[in-house]
């Protein structure tokens, strides 16, 4: 009898703070400036240039570790170049889940991809970064990033350690990064 009850006390307990699949999952869109990047001879410069992609975000409710994808493409000065610059990543992150202000800290894998002309190049390396998610409704977050990798290929003295900021809207679910 000890057991039955057991059970049952057990599987009212999952079903009381159960949550639906897509409370946990969170779609947005983000914004992000790159700095501090070497600029290639004769090409178009990335420094301080804009990006735009798409993020999305698995965080189960009152958690602390949840996971992000994201994409940027970045808009490099145009004059007549066939110069493309964009990235991917899949992060983790560990968040401090308050219920309006939730600081956080987020460490991935990144995956970058330059091409200049004929040449391209597709790089990789660990992300590092600290962000803030203000919840109202919807969440606006802000995050800084830095992202490690080798020197690019494209150019021997091209520098692509990028410090990375971020501002976005995610939709969906409830909480934190």
């Amino acid at each position: 009898m000890r057991r039955l009850l057991l059970s049952v006390s057990v599987a009212a307990a999952v079903l009381a703070v159960a949550q639906p699949a897509e409370a946990q999952f969170r779609f947005g869109a983000q914004g992000a400036m790159i700095t501090s990047i070497d600029e290639i001879e004769d090409a178009p410069s990335l420094n301080n240039k804009l990006g735009i992609g798409p993020r999305i975000v698995f965080q189960p409710p009152a958690f602390p570790i949840g996971f992000v994808a994201e994409g940027l493409y970045y808009f490099p000065d145009d004059a007549g170049f066939d110069f493309s610059y964009y990235t991917y990543s899949l992060n983790g992150t560990f968040s401090l889940p308050f219920p309006t202000i939730s600081p956080y800290a987020i460490a991935g894998w990144e995956w970058r991809r330059t091409s200049f002309g004929d040449d391209s190049d597709t790089q990789n390396g660990a992300v590092l970064g600290l962000g803030v998610t203000l919840n109202l409704g919807v969440s606006l977050f802000l995050e800084g990033s830095y992202a490690f990798t080798d020197d690019i290929d494209l150019d021997e003295d091209f520098d692509n350690k990028p410090l990375i900021i971020k501002l976005g809207i995610m939709f969906g679910g409830g909480g934190e990064a």
